[in-house]
């Protein structure tokens, strides 16, 4: 049998295997506004779930802090600027704009919210503009909040980690054909035929 055959067998094999992971009928599918070949869709859905999967842990490192400011006596401006300057990366900029100015910092808490992974500052912003409306305190909302996303996390990470030997296992059986076909050539047994 030719290399070319051989190639072409190989690549079959490879684009079927990878059908069946993305888009077979172990994956749960989210309902899509679009038609999209099954694969393209678990191929999407798997990206998605890396970019807004769980939150990111600067969201959990800011509201910690900010717990941990506001428990300090901190007002609740100066606690989100000295909590989001903690962090390794700037989970909040307009807010912390917002709390420097006076402006609104539930709405720019909201805005934050939609950068991937900061999904957990609309949680933030309802209970900041509770506060700020009511006069409740804010620092056992916000402790909460942290203790509720640090419970997400873990639980999403419990859950990656019984699925690992699942995933494993489909990855070993797709590739069992293209095994099967390669290891019946090298024998000589001509399985194509």
């Amino acid at each position: 049998m030719s290399p070319a055959v051989l190639v072409l067998l190989a690549a079959a094999c490879a684009a079927g295997s990878l059908m069946l992971l993305l888009g077979g009928p172990g994956v749960a599918r989210e309902p899509s506004s679009s038609q999209s070949p099954p694969g393209l869709e678990g191929l999407r859905l798997l990206v998605d779930r890396r970019v807004r999967g769980a939150p990111e842990p600067h969201i959990g490192e800011l509201l910690s802090g900010l717990a941990a400011e506001l428990a300090a006596g901190q007002p609740p401006g100066a606690a989100l600027e000295a909590a989001a300057r903690a962090c390794r990366t700037d989970p909040c900029p307009r807010a912390r704009a917002a709390a420097r100015t006076g402006g609104d910092v539930a709405a720019a808490l909201r805005q934050d919210a939609h950068a991937p992974g900061a999904e957990g500052l609309a949680a933030l912003a309802a209970c900041w503009e509770v506060a700020a409306h009511s006069g409740a305190g804010l620092e056992q909302a916000v402790r909460r909040l942290a203790d509720g996303m640090r419970a997400t996390r873990e639980a999403r990470a419990q859950l990656d980690a019984e699925v690992a030997a699942a995933r494993a296992s489909a990855k070993l059986l797709a590739a069992l054909p293209l095994f099967g076909v390669a290891l019946g050539q090298w024998l000589g047994a001509d399985p194509l035929e």
